[in-house]
C-alpha cells in the first residue's frame, strides 16, 4: 500500500482488537447491495447467507484479495491490488461501532483489519450460540419424582394394612373395656354346604350327633367346662369327645413303626381305627399309658356308631408348629408326616367312608412358641424352620378348601393376639373363658350356617 494518502483511496483504520465486533446483522438488516464495479478492476460481487459469507469472486486485473468467512470465522483477509480497494465484512458488530459507520456508498464506509494482530483476534473470536430451549424439563423431572412418591406411598400403605390384617384388629388405648370379638373381623372362614346328593338314602333319626377330634383343647378339661361340654350344651347336639393330649394332625413316621408307638394317638391312626372298627392296638397302648385320659379316650371310641355321626368336629392347637413339623410336602401333598398332608390324607378317607357326614375343621388359635429355656416368642412372627404360626394357619386353610370341608379361622376370628391374656391359661393352652369362646363359634356355624339346626329339627 502506498504511504501517500489519496482521496480516491481507501481509508483504513486500525482498530484496537478489543473494540472490534462482526456487525453481519447490520449488513443483513439494510441488506448488502450489489458493489460497483469498478472500470480498472473488475471487482467481484460479495454473497452474504446466514451469517457467513460462502463465496467472494475474484476481481480482474486489480489484483485484488479474497476475503472468506465461514462458521463465524475470518479464514483470510488480503490487501488490495493496484486499486487499494479491499472489502471488510464485519458480523455480530459492536453498536458504537455500528454508529461510525455512515450511509455512503463509497468504499470508505467499509472496514478491514490488515494486520495479523487483527486476524488472529477474529480468528479466536467465537459469537455465542442460542443454547436450545429446553421445553418442560423441570416439569418431567417433577412428574418422575411425583409417580415414585405416590408409588412409594401406596406399597407402604398396603404393607401396612396387610401387617394389620395378619395381627387381627386392634383397640385404642381410650377404649380398654371393649371386646375385641364384638367387632367384626376378616377371616380365612369357609363353609360349604353339603351336597344333598350325598344324604340320600340316609334316615333322620332326629339327633344330631358330633364327634370330636383333636387334641388339648378337648382334652384339657372334661367336666361342665369343657370344649365338648360347651358344644353340647350351645347345639343341643350328642357329642363324643375322642380327642388325645398331646396329639398331632402329622406322624412321625410314614409307615406305622412299633418302636414309636405314640403315633397311634395321633390324627391319621385314629380315623383308622375307626375306619376298621378296630381298638385292640390303640387300647393297648393306652392302658400303658399313665395318663388316664388316654385309656379313658379310647373307651368313649369304642361307643361311637358312625353311621349315626352327622358332624365331625377338628380341631388341633399348635402342637405341630411347636414340634417343629413340616407344614406341606410340595412333592407329595398325601405325605402324612407333613401337616398338611396328614390332614388332606385323614379327611380324604373320611369323606370316601362316611360320604354323609359334615366335616368342619376348626383352626388353632393365636399362640406363642417356648423354647427350650423357657423363652416364649410371638407365634405370629417367629419362625422355627418351617414357617410362623401364622404360615401353618395358611396352609391348614389351603387343605382344607383342596378338600372340600368346610374351614373356622379361630386365628383371627376367636383368640387372636390382641385378647389372647383373656382366653388363654398359657402360651397356648386355654381357660375356661377360652373354650367357651371356641364352643360359641362353633356352635354359631353348626346352628345357622351348616343345615342342622338343633336335635329337633330337620335337615335343610
Amino acid at each position: 500500500m502506498s504511504g501517500n494518502k489519496n482521496i480516491d483511496e481507501p481509508k483504513i483504520k486500525h482498530p484496537h482488537p478489543g473494540h472490534i465486533a462482526l456487525n453481519l446483522n447490520k449488513i443483513e438488516e439494510e441488506t448488502i447491495q450489489a458493489l460497483d464495479e469498478s472500470e480498472d478492476s473488475g471487482e467481484g460481487n460479495a454473497f452474504i447467507e446466514d451469517e457467513a459469507i460462502e463465496d467472494l469472486d475474484e476481481s480482474g486485473g486489480s489484483g485484488e484479495g479474497e476475503v472468506f468467512f465461514e462458521d463465524e470465522t475470518i479464514e483470510d483477509l488480503e490487501e488490495g491490488g493496484d486499486s487499494g480497494e479491499g472489502d471488510a465484512f464485519i458480523e455480530d458488530g459492536n453498536t458504537d461501532m455500528d454508529k461510525n459507520l455512515d450511509d455512503s456508498d463509497l468504499p470508505d464506509d467499509i472496514e478491514y483489519m490488515e494486520s495479523e494482530e487483527d486476524i488472529e483476534f477474529l480468528d479466536d473470536f467465537d459469537p455465542p450460540k442460542k443454547k436450545p430451549i429446553r421445553k418442560n424439563a423441570n416439569l418431567h423431572i417433577n412428574m418422575h419424582i411425583l409417580l415414585v412418591t405416590v408409588i412409594l406411598l401406596i406399597a407402604v400403605v398396603s404393607v401396612y394394612r396387610l401387617n394389620k390384617w395378619n395381627k387381627g384388629s386392634s383397640l385404642d388405648d381410650d377404649t380398654p373395656d371393649v371386646d375385641p370379638s364384638q367387632f367384626d373381623v376378616e377371616t380365612l372362614d369357609m363353609l360349604i354346604p353339603m351336597d344333598s346328593s350325598l344324604l340320600e338314602g340316609r334316615e333322620d333319626d332326629g339327633v344330631t350327633t358330633i364327634l370330636c377330634l383333636g387334641n388339648n383343647p378337648f382334652t384339657d378339661d372334661h367336666d361342665e367346662s369343657s370344649l365338648a361340654s360347651q358344644i353340647a350344651q350351645k347345639t343341643n347336639a350328642t357329642v363324643y369327645d375322642c380327642a388325645f393330649p398331646d396329639s398331632s394332625v402329622a406322624c412321625k413316621y410314614p409307615v406305622y413303626n412299633p418302636e414309636y408307638t405314640r403315633d397311634q394317638f395321633n390324627f391319621y391312626y385314629v380315623v383308622e381305627c375307626f375306619r376298621n372298627n378296630e381298638f385292640t392296638a390303640i387300647s393297648s397302648i393306652a392302658n400303658d399309658d399313665p395318663d388316664p385320659r388316654y385309656a379313658n379316650t379310647v373307651e368313649v371310641m369304642k361307643t361311637v356308631d358312625m353311621d349315626k355321626v352327622d358332624v365331625i368336629v377338628i380341631m388341633y392347637d399348635s402342637t405341630d408348629y411347636n414340634r417343629g413339623t413340616v407344614a406341606d410336602n410340595p412333592n407329595n401333598p398325601y405325605d402324612v408326616t407333613a401337616y398338611t398332608g396328614g390332614l388332606r390324607t385323614t379327611i380324604n378317607n373320611i369323606k370316601s367312608t362316611w360320604p354323609y357326614i359334615r366335616i368342619l375343621v376348626m383352626s388353632h388359635t393365636y399362640a406363642q412358641y417356648m423354647d427350650d429355656d423357657g423363652e416364649l416368642y410371638n407365634g405370629t412372627l417367629k419362625d422355627i424352620g418351617n414357617g410362623t404360626l401364622h404360615h401353618y394357619l395358611l396352609m391348614e386353610a389351603n387343605a382344607a378348601m383342596d378338600c372340600g370341608v368346610s374351614f373356622i379361622d379361630n386365628y383371627f376370628g376367636t383368640i387372636n393376639e390382641d385378647n389372647y391374656e383373656q382366653y388363654m391359661s398359657n402360651y397356648m393352652h386355654y381357660n375356661d373363658a377360652g373354650r367357651e369362646k371356641l364352643a360359641e363359634r362353633v356352635a354359631d356355624v353348626i346352628n345357622n350356617h351348616m343345615g342342622i339346626v338343633s336335635s329337633s329339627k330337620t335337615e335343610q
